[in-house]
């Protein structure tokens, strides 16, 4: 029998009205709020400076640095400085990672040990992916804080960056309450398809871990990725639904894939098997789904796919991403898709996604962007380009506009929602 969204939508409320918010645990804020721009600055070595620029390898570079939030200044002198990414490595806006406790073991800065300040050379607008943290928190997702810092180093300003709270121990223990768990980072190609029984063999790849435990190192045990691997490919189909919500935060997975079709984030696991972190949870024995590294969203393409108006039932990438496949076969989870997907499209145009938010988030970063001579050497982007970013498209890999494209999604999204 067919239900209306309207009917489904009372069928779920329940459920979701009685789930806990991750609410941050023994965290500071003051690093991540957004009423203003912050600033650092960087004072290092002239030569640590050319030859972090010059010789593109992993090192890290000691350094004094002053952090502000336009009211107080805070001093850490033998930080750590290096260079982050992957493509951006060989930016010329390049990404940075600001590390406290390198040289200094088990020394925090108002709690976190790490600062990353990504240069987001794509991004015209400089702050499509803090506007999809903005909008995975609104869907209850863990995730990470982000805001604008000006950078400097050695008096120079090397532009307008966005923080974004790095993923470890200290965030899982912020959101989960424990830390204890493994903690794997997922990268191309980590589709979760099942290899062997053997757990080692999900620590290999193209000379590197696609899936890297983070925590645990001494233990080096990959027996419960392995396991939960295990069952999302080879359990019956009697078997699936009991298995997995017993080894998955099935719902956050839910509303992460949902708010990835809403951003057009084609770069984490649902399209480009990439960008994600697995937690495992102490508490609840479940898998907890994170997504990162989100600045390819909003328009911004490389495929000339239209992520605006892509089928959201047929929006994965080639190949085999069981998580999805096997997840959109069951009914009831096809409905929770459905109705997270509908409920977030509603509230894409009155949040964090508002004309009048998107508005005064452009207003406030204007001024830093006049002078970030770095945000033009990449592209080519002007000021004028980041202005007009938020209502237009630039062209090449940016086709939309970041108001257009949310406009386009909303709509095309109500017409592709199925009724269960």
């Amino acid at each position: 029998m067919k239900i209306s969204l309207l009917t489904l939508t009372l069928l779920f409320a329940a459920m979701l009205t009685q789930a806990q918010p991750y609410l941050l645990r023994n965290s500071d804020s003051q690093v991540y709020t957004d009423t203003v721009v912050h600033r650092i600055d960087i004072i290092m070595e002239p030569d640590s400076v050319s030859d972090m620029y010059n010789n593109i390898r992993d090192h890290e570079y000691p350094a004094t640095v002053y952090i502000s939030d336009r009211f107080t200044t805070d001093t850490m002198v033998q930080v750590a400085v290096s260079l982050r990414g992957n493509t951006s490595l060989f930016s010329a806006k390049k990404s940075f990672k600001i590390s406290f406790n390198s040289f200094t073991p088990g020394r925090k800065y108002k709690k976190l040990e790490k600062l990353n300040l990504n240069g987001e050379h794509n991004d015209p607008a400089i702050c499509r992916s803090k506007l999809y943290w903005e909008t995975l928190a609104a869907m209850n997702v863990p995730g990470p804080r982000a805001n604008h810092y000006e950078v400097y180093i050695n008096g120079i300003y090397y532009g307008l960056y966005v923080n974004i709270e790095h993923i470890d121990e200290n965030f899982v223990e912020s959101r989960f309450d424990n830390n204890g768990g493994n903690l794997y980072k997922c990268t191309y190609p980590a589709d979760l398809v099942y290899i062997s029984q053997n757990p080692d063999d999900y620590k290999l790849g193209s000379g590197r871990r696609v899936y890297e435990l983070q925590t645990n190192l001494a233990e080096d045990d990959y027996s419960d990725l392995s396991h939960f691997i295990d069952q999302l490919n080879n359990n019956t189909t009697a078997q699936f639904k009991d298995s997995l919500e017993k080894l998955l935060n099935l719902n956050a997975f839910l509303r992460a894939y949902a708010v990835d079709i809403a951003t057009g984030h084609w770069d984490g696991y649902g399209f480009n098997k990439n960008n994600y972190f697995l937690y495992k949870n102490t508490e609840t024995g479940k898998f907890e789904f994170i997504p990162y590294d989100t600045d390819n969203t909003f328009g911004v393409d490389w495929f000339n796919i239209s992520w605006s108006s892509r089928d959201i039932y047929n929006w994965q990438g080639t190949g085999n991403l069981p998580l999805i496949s096997k997840v959109m076969l069951q009914n009831e989870y096809r409905n929770r898709f459905t109705f997270f997907m509908n409920q977030l499209v509603q509230r894409m145009g009155n949040t964090v996604l508002s004309v009048n938010r998107l508005d005064s988030l452009r207003t406030q970063i204007a001024p830093f962007v006049v002078n970030d001579t770095y945000h033009s050497l990449d592209y080519g982007f002007s000021y004028t380009d980041f202005y007009n970013s938020f209502d237009q498209a630039w062209g090449g890999h940016v086709p939309e506009g970041i108001k257009s494209f949310i406009g386009t999604r909303q709509s095309t999204t109500i017409s592709q929602l199925q009724n269960p």
